[in-house]
C-alpha cells in the first residue's frame, strides 16, 4: 500500500468517524425532543364524568368549598398490572403527605381514584403524585383557595 492509498484510507476513516458522531448527536437530539408518551392520565377536578372515568373539568386551581376528585387512569392495553399503585397529595408548604390511596393492581383495574378531603386544608399549593411500586409515573401541581 503506497502513501496515497494510506492517505485516502485515513481520510475515508475520518469521514466515517465524523458521520457517526453527527448521526449520534442527531439521534440524541431527536430522542430528547420527542420523549415517549406516558400511557397514564392523571386528572383532578370537581365534576366527575358521567361514565365514572375521570373528570370533566380537569384543572389546576380549585375551591375548597366543593369535593375534589383525583384519578390515575390506566391505558386500555400495553401495561402489566402487577404493581402497588399509590396516589398521594403532598402539601408544598409542609412537604407532608396529606392524603393517600394505595391499591394493589390486578388486570381488572382501570383507574385509581381518590376523593380529596380538602375542605379543612390550608389554601395553597399541593402536588398530586401517582407512583407504581415506588417509581413516580406522573404528578400535577394544583392550588386550593377558599
Amino acid at each position: 500500500m503506497n502513501s496515497n492509498q494510506k492517505k485516502m484510507l485515513g481520510i475515508a476513516g475520518g469521514i466515517v468517524g465524523v458521520a457517526a458522531v453527527v448521526a449520534l448527536i442527531v439521534f440524541l437530539v431527536v430522542v430528547r425532543s420527542n420523549p415517549p408518551q406516558n400511557p397514564f392520565s392523571v386528572q383532578l377536578g370537581q365534576e366527575r364524568s358521567v361514565d365514572g372515568i375521570g373528570v370533566t373539568d380537569d384543572g389546576t386551581s380549585f375551591s375548597r368549598a366543593k369535593p375534589l376528585y383525583a384519578f390515575a387512569i390506566y391505558p386500555e392495553s400495553g401495561v402489566t398490572k402487577d404493581h402497588t399503585a399509590l396516589l398521594s397529595v403532598i402539601s408544598e408548604s409542609t412537604g407532608r403527605v396529606v392524603q393517600q390511596e394505595k391499591v394493589e393492581e390486578d388486570e381488572s383495574l382501570t383507574q385509581v381514584e381518590m376523593t380529596l378531603d380538602c375542605a379543612d386544608w390550608e389554601p395553597g399549593i399541593y402536588e398530586l403524585t401517582f407512583a407504581r411500586s415506588g417509581t413516580m409515573v406522573q404528578s400535577i401541581s394544583f392550588s386550593l383557595h377558599k
